[in-house]
């Protein structure tokens, strides 16, 4: 979120690892179109140059360079706050008990893992920070991203 620097991230994450969470998940800020947040990142020149608005999905990468906190190390900390959190014994037994609970838990994990595996390998090979992809527009609604951690 706008404020955020590489120090209040690292205390995020550390505060998520007190937390007895089943699971968590960390997003970079999505700016929908119509959003207040949107808004606020047009007046302040957030967005990357040459953003679409179709580009705007917090699953598939940011749109955002904030000063200070590039695209680049917004995604890099997404990314080392999930393996922060879930490569940790507890969650990993978690994780564990509960893909030998069912065949579909499995697959529906092997799933979401190799989709994992290949946005990251698309990262790692240097793919654009945001690419073009269908909009979600279900979500232009101010409180869609309230619920973002970084």
């Amino acid at each position: 979120m706008p404020g955020e620097t590489e120090e209040t991230i690292q205390e995020t994450i550390a505060y998520a690892k007190q937390l007895p969470l089943d699971i968590a998940l960390f997003h970079v800020a999505a700016p929908y179109p119509g959003t207040p947040f949107f808004f606020e990142v047009v007046k302040n020149g957030w967005f990357r140059p040459g953003t679409r608005w179709e580009q705007v999905d917090m699953d598939k990468g940011t749109v955002l360079d904030y000063p200070g906190l590039s695209a680049e190390r917004l995604l890099y900390w997404q990314k080392r706050a999930f393996r922060e959190w879930a490569f940790r014994p507890g969650p990993m037994l978690t994780y564990l008990k509960m893909l030998l609970s069912d065949w579909s838990t499995m697959k529906s994990a092997l799933s979401v893992g190799w989709q994992h595996l290949h946005w990251q390998a698309m990262m790692d090979e240097g793919a654009p920070i945001a690419r073009s992809y269908p909009a979600n527009p279900g979500c232009a609604r101010a409180e869609c991203i309230f619920d973002l951690i970084v």
